[in-house]
């Protein structure tokens, strides 16, 4: 049976864990997991707004880890909803913010491509 499509944007199940699709390129995709947070919270947090708390099915509280994972076989994913455009662009800003963060931790200028 052919694997369902998925797309940027779309929430998926890998594992145990929920994830959000970042990006998709030549059959991998990047993700960021769904958490529930209520205390602590990482600086790479987006947190997830009221319409799409309901569309997810998820609790207050819920945050997106913008922390990029790669997942290399899309037939290892299962579609379970997708998120707004809005949620879309706010977890877009916050990977290229950890992304930097990191570079600078690493001493790395930001002009080298690694």
């Amino acid at each position: 049976m052919p694997s369902p499509t998925v797309t940027t944007g779309d929430v998926v199940r890998w594992g145990l864990s929920r994830f959000v699709i970042a990006d998709v390129q030549s059959g991998s995709a990047v993700l960021c997991r769904v958490k529930q947070v209520r205390d602590m919270r990482y600086r790479a947090d987006v947190p997830v707004h009221f319409p799409d708390t309901i569309t997810l099915g998820l609790t207050d509280g819920a945050v997106i880890r913008c922390k990029p994972r790669v997942c290399f076989n899309l037939a290892d994913l299962v579609p379970v909803g997708s998120v707004s455009s809005s949620l879309m662009v706010r977890i877009k800003i916050a990977i290229e913010r950890e992304m930097d963060a990191r570079r600078i931790e690493a001493g790395i200028p930001k002009y080298l491509v690694v």
